[in-house]
């Protein structure tokens, strides 16, 4: 990195005062020239604060970092978790030549699926973190491609007891399916809840996890334990039996299609080029907007309503894959490898932060989807959601200034002094960058392949940065000292060196 990023600062320091708009007079096939394709999506990075030689750039960023090598090793098998010692194949479990066992595994997911359904009227999902954000979010995009028994799909992982609580009203327990998805079997939100769900008494109970033998323990039927490997991250699993819920909720085969969708992902980020890869590109202006120009956020908006819970499930992929301090080798960071990653669907969120996106201070990127597919509901929706996508695009980077904010107030009426006073008030910087990207249906393979290119993206970005984005010690710390606490509120005595902070909640809270 260290040979590549002075050019790349060089650039910053050229780009960061330009104005946008003359980009597009300095280059005029700039649309086209920053355009990229894969399969079921394309992005327009046009409206980034980027040409040609910063690309150039971060190709040299890339070799210098081993991006090629890097995934190679990950498209072999080989350790790429380098602190656990492990593979990451999460790629696998879609790939046309899937391991027996996987194959094996999904053909009992789909005959289960065939004699769950007509026993039952209701799933109760029960996760945390990837064992629940993924397969909700599936469950929330395709709900068109719902299998035509209509079975509830219920979610819930916080501990809060009102999550599982609201869970499971109104259910029948002798027409209710419950799915505890644990990688380890152990995880404490989970199983808390577990044994909640249990005690209730369904009928009908199954389990997803690494852990088999800890699943049956508990007391899942030996033949309703559907298995995965440690191989397959958390936040990665959601192409395994994790999603269990989502192969019975589905139409037979939705679930098969999204896999293939996922696998020419696969095949794109593995064999392109990096100057044509758009998972890659797409990873390079992260960085640029974060490391270069200093953003430390972005805000990602699906103008989709069935993907308002991609905002959240990109959160978890990115900041917990790629917020590290240190390097694969353990050495400080001397810059940061994650931005902060969070959204709303639009149009919702123009009622809401984008003040902030248009007027605030801090310059903050976005990154818009749309579907260039039909649409569900009224007919005339779809170009109202296109108008207004394309518009605040369109607004961040040509903004107002008080000039013509006072000129239209006058216009319509307003007397000077109050135009003059107003002006500054109604007045929009502009310049603001953004990207856009279409999806070519919000069906299961366009849906499969953008959540592959979000894991790709979050890859490469690993890649450029240095960092090992497949292990995830942060999460653990907390769960460590919530378990020495538990005790104590439950009015035992006080961990001993506890801090007088933690004293004080846990005397006031037990």
């Amino acid at each position: 990195m260290s040979e590549a990023w002075p050019t790349i600062e060089t650039h910053a320091a050229r780009l960061r005062q330009t104005q946008l708009l003359d980009l597009f007079t300095a280059q005029s096939d700039r649309v086209s020239a920053l355009t990229f394709s894969a399969p079921h999506m394309i992005a327009d990075f046009s409206k980034q604060r980027i040409d040609a030689a910063v690309l150039s750039a971060f190709a040299k960023l890339a070799e210098t970092a081993g991006f090629d090598a890097w995934r190679s090793k990950l498209f072999a098998g080989e350790t790429v978790n380098n602190t656990e010692g492990r593979a990451a194949k999460h790629w696998a479990l879609r790939a046309n030549d899937a391991p027996a066992e996987v194959l094996d595994v999904r053909a009992a997911m789909n005959a289960f699926a065939q004699r769950i359904r007509p026993e039952i009227d209701a799933i109760v999902h029960l996760g945390i973190g990837g064992s629940d954000l993924g397969p909700r979010l599936i469950a929330d995009a395709l709900r068109s491609s719902r299998h035509s028994k209509p079975i509830e799909l219920r979610f819930a992982a916080n501990v809060d007891g009102a999550d599982v609580d609201d869970a499971i009203a109104g259910l029948d327990p002798d027409r209710t399916l419950l799915i505890v998805v644990s990688k380890t079997f152990t995880t404490q939100e989970t199983l808390a809840n577990a044994e909640y769900v249990r005690a209730w008494k369904p009928k009908h109970i199954a389990a997803a996890t690494a852990a088999p033998d800890k699943a049956v323990a508990w007391g899942v039927p030996a033949e309703n334990v559907f298995p995965f490997w440690d191989w397959v991250g958390g936040r990665y699993s959601l192409w395994s039996s994790v999603s269990l819920s989502c192969v019975i909720a589905l139409k037979d085969g939705a679930f098969d299609v999204l896999l293939a969708g996922a696998a020419e992902m696969d095949a794109h980020f593995r064999d392109t080029p990096f100057a044509q890869n758009l998972p890659a590109l797409s990873a390079v202006v992260q960085m640029w907007n974060r490391e270069a120009l200093g953003h430390g956020s972005y805000a990602l908006i699906p103008y989709m309503e069935r993907l308002r819970l991609l905002p959240a499930w990109a959160q978890q992929l990115e900041m917990e894959s790629n917020g590290k301090g240190v390097t694969r080798d353990g050495a400080p960071l001397t810059r940061s490898a994650c931005a902060v990653t969070w959204g709303a669907a639009g149009t919702n969120a123009q009622h809401s932060f984008f003040q902030l996106l248009h007027q605030g201070a801090d310059q903050i990127p976005v990154e818009f989807i749309v579907n260039e597919g039909a649409h569900e509901g009224p007919r005339t929706h779809r170009a109202l959601v296109f108008a207004n996508a394309l518009a605040q695009a369109q607004a961040l980077m040509v903004g107002k200034n008080a000039a013509q904010a006072r000129a239209e107030m006058i216009a319509k009426g307003m007397n000077t002094e109050d135009a003059e006073r107003l002006a500054p008030h109604r007045a929009f910087r502009g310049n603001r960058a953004s990207t856009l990207m279409a999806i070519d249906a919000l069906k299961p393979e366009a849906l499969g392949a953008l959540l592959a290119f979000y894991e790709h993206r979050t890859f490469a970005q690993s890649v450029l940065s240095g960092v090992n984005p497949f292990d995830q010690w942060g999460v653990e710390l907390g769960k460590e000292m919530a378990n020495q606490l538990l005790p104590a509120l439950k009015g035992e005595a006080l961990p001993k060196d506890i801090d007088p902070s933690t004293a004080a909640w846990v005397d006031r809270l037990r």
